[in-house]
C-alpha cells in the first residue's frame, strides 16, 4: 500500500511536468520559426533598400532574444546613401534590433562604441571616427506605416582624421517625430509633431564661426498637411502646392552670445526653398552682428546700419541686463532679414 500511495502522489506531478516539457518544447520550436522568419524578412528588407540605392551592409546577422523577444545582433553594421549631392556613410561596431513577441511593431535599436562617419560633397571627403557611449533609436509601425521615431544619444565623441581640431561632439540629444491621426482629405490639419532638444553640440562648420563651438537648442514643431511617397522634389511640390507648412510652436537656441526664442511659420517656394514669417526675441545680437561683420559674413556696411537700427528698436530689462528684441525674422528668395535689414544670404537647397 505504502509505494500504490507514493505512485499516486508522484503521479500528477509527473503529468504536470511532462506538459510542462511538452509547452517548452513546442514554444522553443514556435520561436525558433519565428525567429528564423523574421531573420528572413530582414534580409529581404536589407536587399530591397540596396535596389532604392542605399549602401546597406553587415558581416553577421544573428537571431537572438529567446524567450520572450526577437533580437537581431548585426555585427559591423554599415548604412550610406551614395548617390546624392551630399553622399554620406556610417560604419559601426555593432547594432541591436529588438522586438517583444507581443508587440512586433515596435523596434528597439541600440548601438554604442566605435563609430564612423564620412561625408563626400563635390569629391571632399571627411571621415570622422571615434566612440559612441550609448545611442537608442525606436521605430513603430501602425498598418505598415511608421507611426513614431526616436533617437537619442549620449557621448558621442567625433574626430576628422585629417584636422584633429575638427570634430562631431553631442554630449546628450533627443529627437522624437511623431505621426498624428488626420481626418481623410483633410491637407491643413497636423500630420507630423517633432520635438527635440541638445546641449553641447558642437559641428564641424562651428570651427569657422565667431560665437563658440557649442550650441544648445529645444525645438518643438508641427508639420501641416501630409508629404506623400515617391521621388522627394515631386512630393515636396506636391505638398507645397495643397499649402502644406510647418508651424514652428518653439525654437529656442544659444549659440555663444546670441540667444534666440522664436515661433512663426515656414514653407516652401517655388524653387523649393525655405520661406518664413517668425516672431523673434533676441539677446546678445550687437556682439553677434560685430562677429558676424570681423568673419565676412555681413558687410560692415550692412552691420552698422543693423545696429543702429536694431538699438533703436530693443529695449533694456527694467532690472538692467542685456538688452532685448522682438523683431520679425523672415526668409525670402534666399534672404535672411532681421526687420526691414537683410542680413545674410542663405545657402540653396539641393534635394536631388
Amino acid at each position: 500500500m505504502g509505494d500504490f500511495d507514493k505512485q499516486r502522489t508522484r503521479r500528477p506531478w509527473l503529468i504536470a511536468f511532462s506538459i510542462m516539457v511538452l509547452f517548452c518544447a513546442v514554444y522553443s520550436c514556435l520561436w525558433l520559426v519565428l525567429a528564423l522568419s523574421s531573420r528572413d524578412q530582414a534580409v529581404s528588407w536589407i536587399e530591397e533598400q540596396k535596389a532604392q540605392g542605399f549602401n546597406v551592409r553587415y558581416d553577421r546577422l544573428q537571431a537572438t532574444g529567446y524567450p520572450f523577444a526577437i533580437c537581431f545582433e548585426i555585427t559591423n553594421p554599415g548604412l550610406g546613401v551614395p548617390k546624392t549631392p551630399t553622399s554620406w556613410d556610417w560604419q559601426g561596431t555593432n547594432l541591436r534590433v529588438k522586438a517583444q513577441l507581443w508587440d512586433r511593431n515596435s523596434f528597439r535599436l541600440e548601438t554604442s562604441g566605435q563609430q564612423i562617419l564620412t561625408f563626400k560633397k563635390a569629391g571632399n571627403i571627411k571621415k570622422f571616427s571615434g566612440d559612441t557611449d550609448y545611442a537608442l533609436g525606436q521605430l513603430v509601425f501602425s498598418d505598415g506605416e511608421i507611426k513614431k521615431v526616436g533617437f537619442t544619444l549620449r557621448g558621442v565623441q567625433l574626430t576628422n582624421r585629417d584636422n584633429a581640431n575638427t570634430m562631431i561632439s553631442i554630449p546628450s540629444a533627443q529627437l522624437s517625430l511623431d505621426r498624428l491621426m488626420r481626418t481623410k482629405g483633410d491637407y491643413q490639419s497636423a500630420s507630423w509633431n517633432l520635438s527635440g532638444s541638445t546641449a553641447g553640440l558642437s559641428l564641424p562648420w562651428f570651427t569657422a564661426s565667431p560665437l563658440g563651438m557649442e550650441l544648445v537648442l529645444s525645438i518643438k514643431a508641427r508639420l501641416l498637411g501630409s508629404i506623400k511617397k515617391g521621388p522627394l522634389v515631386q512630393s515636396l511640390e506636391d505638398w507645397r502646392d495643397r499649402g502644406g507648412t510647418v508651424e514652428l510652436e518653439k525654437l529656442r537656441m544659444q549659440h555663444g552670445p546670441l540667444k534666440i526664442n522664436t515661433n512663426g511659420t515656414l514653407a516652401l517656394d517655388d524653387k523649393l526653398q525655405p520661406i518664413g514669417a517668425l516672431t523673434a526675441n533676441l539677446e546678445g545680437f550687437f556682439k553677434t552682428i560685430d562677429a558676424l561683420k570681423m568673419l565676412g559674413v555681413i558687410k560692415a556696411r550692412n552691420a552698422i546700419t543693423a545696429k543702429m537700427m536694431l538699438g533703436v528698436l530693443s529695449r533694456t530689462p527694467a532690472g538692467g541686463g542685456p538688452a532685448i528684441l522682438n523683431l520679425a525674422l523672415t526668409a525670402q528668395n534666399r534672404y535672411l532679414y532681421l526687420g526691414p535689414v537683410r542680413l545674410l544670404k542663405l545657402p540653396e537647397i539641393n534635394w536631388l
